[in-house]
């Protein structure tokens, strides 16, 4: 019997090969549920005997957080924690980890898809050739990507490749965020803007801040209203930071011209949602972070990271020191 016990709160893997390989000869690796983010009636029980926990979505709160009794490390198959409830957790000792780079080049190329497919017309010329049309004006009017201006809201890592990907297609770049100055991005394409500037200059919003208290519902009518009504609006960061009844109400008054959404505030939207199927969005399903390589790389990442903590060593990437 293995020394130590690692609960994975929740995964969608077909197995949990990768986590036990990595963690065979230390640790037991037991799952407290197959389904994404499902309550689980007795989750407490199997926590208190976790050394290391393992999450993807399930809602690890303070009670859940209160609930381990000798927890080592909590390490999270992604970048964003804001289902964790960090502080509980820095208040029992326990480290909080992320895997802050395994999708930079998924999550930014996807968002670079959503711009040029929105810029282009692409869904709707495809909808118009599939009903028999043959019909320039669909979309018009479209503009050379070289001549529009990218605006990233949110200028981390992830922004920071949206930035370097559209600058090299030509366009020009602004992007704002609240913890960097003009020397943090002096060597990058980006000119550093406030958010308001931002939204006024861009043909292109695109979004990659985290969730938090100050970001929730950070894109609202007023900011929308802010917008050009030719501009494109693209979320592939978290659902909750866009209002999405003021979005609905922009798209429909003209205020900006079309979106691309990867996130909701609810997932899956519902079957009801406008959003889904209106001619002027394109959706995918929370699927921006997704390759078979960045998939493995976060499982991988984490599986390493609690070893190293199991083996007595200091975590990587802690998100809550």
């Amino acid at each position: 019997m293995s020394q130590y016990t690692v609960v994975v709160t929740d995964h969608d893997f077909a197995d949990l090969s990768i986590e036990r390989d990595g963690l065979s000869d230390v640790a037991d690796v037991v799952e407290l549920t197959e389904e994404v983010g499902a309550e689980v009636a007795d989750a407490h029980a199997t926590l208190a005997d976790a050394d290391a926990v393992i999450n993807l979505r399930y809602e690890l709160d303070a009670s859940a957080i209160e609930a381990l009794d000798d927890c080592r490390v909590i390490s999270r198959y992604g970048i964003g924690v804001d289902n964790i409830d960090i502080d509980a957790a820095a208040e029992r000792d326990i480290p909080v980890t992320n895997v802050p780079d395994y999708c930079l080049e998924e999550v930014s190329m996807h968002a670079l898809a959503m711009f040029l497919a929105l810029s282009r017309g692409l869904t709707r010329y495809d909808a118009d050739v599939a009903a028999g049309g043959w019909d320039r004006d669909v979309a018009v009017p479209i503009h050379r990507f070289s001549t529009q201006t990218v605006g990233v809201v949110g200028y981390g890592a992830i922004g920071r490749a949206v930035g370097e990907r559209a600058a090299a297609l030509g366009a020009d770049v602004v992007a704002s965020d609240p913890f960097l100055t003009d020397d943090d991005v002096a060597d990058d394409p980006a000119t550093l803007l406030s958010f308001e500037a931002v939204l006024a200059q861009a043909d292109f919003v695109t979004v990659h801040s985290p969730l938090t208290p100050e970001t929730r519902g950070l894109f609202d009518a007023d900011a929308f209203a802010q917008m050009a009504d030719s501009a494109y609006f693209v979320n592939v960061a978290r659902g909750p930071i866009v209002d999405d009844a003021a979005l609905l109400d922009a798209l429909e008054d003209g205020e900006i011209a079309g979106a691309g959404l990867d996130v909701f505030p609810a997932e899956p939207p519902a079957e009801d949602d406008p959003l889904r199927d209106h001619p002027d969005v394109i959706t995918t399903p929370h699927v921006a972070w997704y390759s078979e390589e960045a998939n493995e790389q976060r499982r991988r990442t984490v599986t390493d990271i609690v070893r190293t903590v199991l083996e007595g060593g200091e975590p990587e990437h802690v998100v809550n020191d």
